[in-house]
């Protein structure tokens, strides 16, 4: 989605709160009309916020679409990896959060897919693709993370039966399996693997190894998990004792 000028524009902005259009012209050698066509790129996408002679980074807390942009290349290949398990007219479920989003732009590109969700964020991220069928799932809605949850998506899950559901995590641990620092969205997970045969986890290897507050699957309920190449040894053999099979992005 965005080429190599564009994401270092994104690594720049982590890093800092403003960047000026001449500075980027001669970091990258490229036109001022070029560098301007970049930041109204990013700024479609929300990555940023335009202003007179440049740009700055858009604080929105630590919500879905701030955490998009934390390790961007990473979460895509991840994403990317993820979509080539989903095949044409299949119907998957996807949990809210940033790698599932870029996950869901991901099956854009293929024919007939349909996507079960909670997350009102990943309906927002791809309404621009009509090639999608989203079904989102009712319930009380979260703020931050822009995700319904609680007994009415719970219920709405019930009414469903597919091959694959991918979900987030926040932690990956031997002790608490896939574990999550919201109770309620941990519940939600639950009521997900109630509903597929497989349940796929996209996580970096930081993740990996941790613990957070709520316990959503012990790893033996998990398929697959899908990661990237920094996994150490250890990390990989936490999981692969408890039955997922590892994939690296």
């Amino acid at each position: 989605m965005f080429n190599d000028r564009q994401l270092k524009i994104i690594e720049l902005l982590q890093s800092r709160d403003r960047v000026s259009v001449s500075e980027l012209t001669g970091q990258f050698g490229v036109s001022l009309v070029t560098v301007r066509q970049d930041l109204k790129k990013l700024e479609e996408q929300g990555v940023l916020k335009r202003t007179h002679g440049g740009a700055v980074a858009v604080d929105n807390g630590y919500d879905t679409s701030t955490r998009m942009w934390n390790n961007y290349e990473q979460k895509q290949r991840i994403a990317q990896c993820a979509a080539s398990m989903v095949t044409d007219g299949e119907t998957v479920i996807i949990e809210t959060g940033s790698t599932c989003s870029l996950l869901a732009r991901e099956l854009a590109s293929k024919r007939r897919i349909t996507i079960i969700t909670n997350s009102v964020f990943l309906c927002n991220f791809v309404r621009s693709h009509a090639s999608l069928d989203v079904v989102l799932l009712g319930g009380s809605f979260q703020h931050d993370a822009e995700a319904n949850v609680g007994p009415l998506t719970k219920l709405g899950l019930s009414q469903f039966a597919v091959d694959k559901c991918f979900i987030g995590a926040d932690a990956v641990s031997v002790d608490k399996g896939i574990s999550t620092i919201n109770l309620f969205r941990a519940e939600v997970v639950r009521a997900m693997s109630e509903s597929a045969r497989k349940m796929i986890v996209l996580t970096s290897s930081d993740k990996i190894g941790g613990s957070a507050v709520a316990s959503a699957l012990p790893l033996s309920d998990v398929d697959t998990v899908i990661t990237d190449d920094n996994i150490s040894p250890a990390q990989r053999d936490i999981i692969t004792r408890c039955g997922p099979k590892v994939v690296i992005a």
